[in-house]
């Protein structure tokens, strides 16, 4: 099971970030693997607590249900519940606020369905680790220097 994490430092506060993050339905128009990304259920606040994810990385296409968890006020976890190419996909944003800018942190453990060797594996989820790290920072650096 490779688990990667990627630390990325951006010029935006620790609550944008999150706002970002838990702006699920979102996601399709700044990460563009997310092909669709629907809320399926929510906890009694209303934040999301269950989401179904239509995906395509490299040719590779999944759809994806996913349960949402809010461990901390600064962090947000995903654990999918259901797909076809892994028995594990998990993922942890955690955010650390350091006055002008905060730091980012996203942790990813996968298990693929298919015998693939580990070190393949890992490197694929690092290549999709850095794509939605800097995706994310992007997004949130242009929402803070737009107001």
């Amino acid at each position: 099971m490779p688990f990667v994490s990627k630390t990325v430092e951006v010029a935006a506060d620790a609550a944008k970030i999150l706002a970002i993050v838990a702006d699920f339905e979102s996601y399709p128009q700044w990460n563009q693997e997310i092909k669709g990304l629907w809320v399926l259920a929510r906890y009694d606040d209303g934040r999301p607590s269950q989401l179904r994810l239509d995906a395509a990385y490299e040719g590779i296409e999944d759809t994806l249900i996913q349960a949402v968890y809010y461990p901390s006020p600064n962090q947000i976890q995903t654990v999918m519940q259901q797909g076809n190419l892994f028995k594990k996909q998990d993922q942890l944003f955690s955010v650390v606020e350091m006055g002008a800018t905060s730091l980012l942190t996203v942790d990813m453990d996968v298990e693929p369905t298919m015998p693939v060797p580990a070190p393949m594996v890992k490197k694929l989820a690092d290549n999709v680790l850095d794509y939605l790290a800097e995706n994310l920072k992007r997004r949130a650096e242009e929402l803070s220097s737009a107001g």
